[in-house]
């Protein structure tokens, strides 16, 4: 069986990777990890100094090894007008094949101290390293009777399966922050990869990285005091992969306190089926999700579809404590 699961984890990979031409993976709290979403998002936030996010997201685990995305990120405001920050994501396949990106971001907010509305564009760089592990390979030369037998030799002569590559990416992000408002919308536009670096891993050919373009939108509505609701919807595409999204989020005051309670729901066209539920405490946010699987490979995976959780805190640099009004999503 665990064979059959490594065949199955592997055949995953590599579909997904196009055969070997990665496409990047993916989350269901993209709000928590902003550089992946929008570089024009970093430091476009109120009433805090710096956030913090981490994201972790484990999928398939009924195949002998998940695929794992993890990511943290670290972001400063300067006077209403700069953003800085730094990005780090990793993305595993089954132990297969493996993603790294790390870089810096930055944003400029034209509206300056303008409390109505935030008009940004931002860019990150940084690089991205490619691993593919040849020891979770098998190859023809070690098919015998009806079996793989990984002991055997391969036949195979693999000097070096890495690549190491500049990464660039840019945005442009419009958001309603008029507090005389109940319904404030925002928009966001990025591209990523647009410097389309050589991913190839075995360097016989050409591959370029594919640009990956994201559009999403959305509103914040305030239902009653302490009360908000946050319809969105996200649209990717990387070469001929697309993924829409469409939910919302609803975040609901308990009676005055510090905490609010978070929940949702979205819809991954042909993928998934996400339900939400977290917890805010003055400036720290927890979210998790499940990811019901409703595509052909539910019949693979058993049914399991993907964990996932995030952490966002908006805090200040003195240590004083002020009540934020950025909102996670």
């Amino acid at each position: 069986m665990t064979n059959k699961m490594n065949r199955i984890a592997l055949a995953f990979t590599l579909c997904t990777a196009g055969a070997l031409q990665a496409q990047d993976g993916h989350l269901s709290h993209y709000d928590a990890a902003p550089a992946l979403l929008n570089p024009a998002l970093t430091g476009m936030y109120s009433n805090a100094d710096f956030r913090m996010t981490s994201n972790v997201r484990s999928q398939w685990n009924s195949l002998s090894s998940s695929f794992t995305t993890t990511g943290f990120g670290y972001d400063v405001a300067m006077q209403d007008r700069y953003g800085i920050g730094m990005y780090l994501n990793n993305y595993n396949m089954a132990g297969i094949l493996n993603t790294f990106q790390s870089g810096l971001s930055a944003a400029y907010n034209v509206a300056g101290r303008d409390s109505r509305y935030i008009l940004s564009g931002g860019f990150n760089i940084g690089i991205v390293y490619k691993k593919m592990n040849d020891q979770q390979l098998v190859w023809d030369a070690q098919y015998d009777n009806g079996y793989f037998n990984t002991d055997l030799p391969s036949g195979e002569l693999i000097q070096r399966w890495s690549r190491l590559m500049l990464d660039i990416a840019g945005g442009v992000s419009y958001k309603s922050t008029n507090a005389r408002k109940r319904v404030n919308p925002f928009a966001n536009f990025a591209m990523f990869h647009v410097n389309t670096p050589n991913e190839s891993l075995m360097r016989t050919t050409q591959s370029d990285l594919p640009i990956r373009y994201s559009v999403n939108a959305g509103a914040r509505i305030e239902v009653v005091q302490n009360t908000y609701i946050s319809p969105s919807a996200l649209y990717m595409r990387q070469r001929a992969d697309q993924q829409v999204n469409v939910g919302v989020m609803s975040e609901v005051g308990l009676g005055g306190s510090v905490y609010s309670v978070l929940a949702g729901v979205a819809y991954r066209l042909n993928d998934a089926i996400i339900a939400h539920a977290g917890l805010k405490h003055k400036n720290i946010y927890y979210r998790f999700s499940y990811d019901a699987n409703v595509s052909s490979l539910k019949n693979y995976t058993r049914r399991n579809g993907a964990f996932e959780f995030s952490l966002m805190y908006y805090g200040m640099h003195s240590g004083r404590d002020r009540r934020a009004t950025s909102s996670a999503f």
